[in-house]
């Protein structure tokens, strides 16, 4: 329910057209960031599942299939704006086909981690899934080419039905399967497949669109190497994998992105959106500090069962955001 909440609510927190264009103008090198991550985490996603679910097909196609979706996604990316609604409700209706293709609906299984754990992890998710918005160039075009506020408590509405979708495909796999998220099956291999190259092509369209003329070209030099550091991510434990097993660690490297999500990047939001402050070179290096000290509890808390140390990165930031805000006398 957070990142539901989250993502309608931005709308309504920003309210204007105009808001959104200047914290763009101020903050675009993060959102370009915010960009870059995505694109990455989903090149990412792709490539780790190539590994695990189709590397029989052909050598190391979990290597090279990557980049070429990153390339046919490059040339969607140039599909004028005009068009987008329409790729997106597409998307949107296909999926909700290939979710009730499921039917009926199956039992969500029960989580192996105990309910204390949740709760514990619950102030870094919503941190991050009620803030990380402010930084996606995604959101920001959307509500600067809305005619309202409430487009986004609809999409509130059609994101939860995704949500949905998700929970048809839980705990479906084929007998010898371990529990996975998705089976072989061509019609959800499309459904993710295609969510993914939407993702990636709005935030590529997005992220060059927002930097400036002269930055173009880093931008594109920063996805490359962004892209080839994700896909080299997820073949360091191997490149080889019998279809169907995954390879140790591949998971705890999925869940590794989410520090961007749940720290990086609402912390940024926190730090310095929030009290409207520049990144200058002190305030910079004091978040980046903070960052360093963070992780090695995100890393114990969410992999090795110490999730109660998840809460101390989130009760730093939000109280030095608190702090820095300006008095008003």
């Amino acid at each position: 329910m957070p990142n539901v909440l989250g993502c309608a609510a931005f709308g309504y927190v920003l309210k204007t057209p105009e808001r959104s264009k200047a914290l763009v103008e101020k903050y675009k090198t993060a959102i370009s960031l915010f960009a870059l991550v995505t694109i990455a985490f989903h090149i990412f996603f792709i490539a780790m599942l190539s590994l695990v679910y189709i590397n029989d097909f052909s050598f190391l196609i979990s290597a090279w299939l990557p980049f070429c979706i990153l390339a046919l996604c490059a040339c969607v990316a140039f599909v004028p704006t005009k068009i987008w609604p329409i790729l997106a409700a597409g998307l949107w209706c296909f999926s909700i086909i290939a979710g009730l293709s499921l039917l009926p609906f199956n039992t969500v299984p029960p989580g192996n981690l105990p309910w204390q754990d949740a709760v514990w992890l619950l102030p870094i998710t919503t941190f991050g899934f009620f803030l990380s918005p402010y930084l996606d160039p995604t959101f920001h075009r959307a509500l600067q080419s809305s005619p309202s506020k409430h487009s986004f408590g609809v999409f509130g509405i059609t994101f939860l039905v995704m949500i949905g979708v998700t929970t048809t495909y839980l705990g479906i796999a084929q007998d010898g399967y371990d529990n996975t998220l998705f089976v072989s099956s061509a019609l959800l291999g499309l459904h993710l497949l295609l969510q993914s190259m939407f993702t990636i092509s709005v935030h590529m369209k997005e992220g060059i669109r927002i930097v400036s003329r002269k930055r173009k070209k880093l931008f594109v030099g920063f996805l490359a190497l962004f892209c080839v550091v994700a896909v080299a991510v997820a073949h360091r434990f191997g490149g080889i994998s019998p279809s169907g097993n995954w390879l140790d660690g591949q998971q705890d490297d999925y869940l590794r992105f989410f520090v961007f999500y749940g720290l990086v990047f609402p912390g940024i939001v926190a730090v310095f959106m929030f009290t409207n402050k520049k990144f200058t070179p002190l305030r910079t290096t004091l978040f980046a500090f903070a960052l360093l000290c963070s992780m090695p509890l995100l890393e114990i808390g969410y992999l090795q069962g110490s999730a109660w140390l998840t809460v101390l990165p989130v009760i730093l930031l939000i109280t030095w955001a608190f702090a820095s805000r300006p008095r008003i006398a």
